[in-house]
């Protein structure tokens, strides 16, 4: 468990690298735009990854002390922090998203040690071992990147963590009742969902990018059936 920690806080450092890149390159007009997140800008979806690492943390000091805290005060909380957050000027959003970076890093090193054996709840009451929230915090980095559709997409993520993430994506579906079909990604095994069914072929990212966001992106099942909805990401 520890070194899984310790292979995905470095992970977790190249997107996080690759992620603030991205942002620098964003102006003003940007970040007013419409993510991939219905009804975020690209402001709100920065926000929400800069209220999210300050969540993770808090999860991170329980799991190193054993001193229950929330991730969030509360649901309603959280949603003013994105909404009133995402009204600041750029410059404001890229220093909060870098710094907010910076001190679940420096912090959750500690995972790599005892703390990442420990039991904490996630926001939605899910027990999860202080190991996985360097996991939690990773998927949330690469997921809103895409989000930002500013260029960078689940292609230029490391391939092992896609094929991984893909698969987990479709074990979610298959548990809440997916229609059977079958994905065939490239340079994978087939994966079955509802008993397996048409094939669905591509490439792993562009797998994803549908499963996790709905975009289709000129994606056929065989045999000119209708491609179903993924539900929402989980």
């Amino acid at each position: 468990m520890t070194n899984r920690a310790a292979d995905n806080l470095a992970q977790l450092d190249a997107e996080t690298a690759r992620l603030l890149d991205t942002v620098a390159g964003l102006g003003p007009d940007d970040v007013r735009r419409p993510s991939r997140c219905p009804g975020w800008t690209l402001a709100h979806v920065l926000t929400h990854l800069s209220r999210n690492a300050d969540a993770l943390l808090n999860l991170v000091r329980w799991a190193a002390d054993g001193r229950e805290r929330a991730a969030y005060p509360s649901a309603l909380v959280r949603d003013a922090q994105i909404e009133d957050g995402a009204l600041r000027p750029l410059e404001e959003i890229v220093v909060d998203l870098r710094l907010s970076a910076e001190r679940f890093r420096r912090e959750s090193e500690v995972l790599t040690g005892p703390a990442g054996e420990a039991q904490v709840r996630s926001r939605t009451g899910t027990p999860v071992t202080g190991a996985q929230l360097v996991s939690m915090r990773l998927l949330e980095v690469v997921f809103h990147h895409v989000d930002l559709d500013s260029g960078y997409g689940f292609e230029d993520a490391d391939p092992g963590w896609v094929a991984r993430t893909l698969r987990r994506g479709a074990r979610q579906w298959d548990a809440a009742g997916a229609p059977g079909m079958t994905l065939r990604p490239e340079g994978m095994a087939e994966i079955e969902v509802g008993g397996g069914g048409p094939a669905l072929a591509a490439s792993p990212a562009r797998l994803l990018l549908w499963l996790a966001r709905g975009v289709d992106d000129g994606l056929a099942l065989e045999g000119g059936q209708p491609l179903p909805q993924p539900p929402p990401w989980s």
